[in-house]
């Protein structure tokens, strides 16, 4: 169970750099969608008979579309949210952190490509096993 949280958390920090790069990509999409104005696969059937119905095919087409496209909005929006509010919690997990215990977090989940832990040491001043001795005591101090 333990060693669960502790991948969920060394996961949620790798991704971390990524979720802006999420939320900025959805709210394009949301953008797209609310300026999209087109008008797609209309079927211009002529119907015979008399009918009571006060609207028409085209008519009926633009409400069912208006309809599939807030449905499309609602979960970019959700899923936005979810991005934003995992980010949100990342930064609010890392204000625990003292300046070094940040600078390594920086070094190995926030670089790409990702820094060996001797790199990290050498810049640390420390070696490698204090580095990853570092790195537990920091993860477990963020899973809480």
């Amino acid at each position: 169970m333990e060693e669960n949280l502790f991948k969920k958390t060394e996961y949620a920090l790798y991704n971390y750099k990524d979720l802006y790069i999420k939320i900025k990509s959805i709210e394009i999409d949301i953008e797209m969608l609310q300026n999209d104005i087109t008008l797609k696969a209309i079927n211009y059937d002529e119907k015979t008979g008399s009918t009571n119905a006060f609207n028409s095919v085209v008519e009926n087409e633009v409400i069912r579309r208006d309809e599939v496209v807030k449905e499309q909005i609602q979960k970019l929006q959700r899923d936005k949210l979810l991005y934003l509010s995992r980010k949100n919690k990342i930064e609010n997990a890392l204000n625990c952190l003292t300046k070094e215990e940040l600078k390594l977090v920086q070094m190995r989940y926030f670089t790409n490509p990702k820094w060996s832990w001797v790199r990290i040491g050498l810049d640390l001043g420390m070696d490698r096993v204090t580095c990853c001795g570092n790195r537990n005591k920091i993860i477990n101090k963020l899973s809480d």
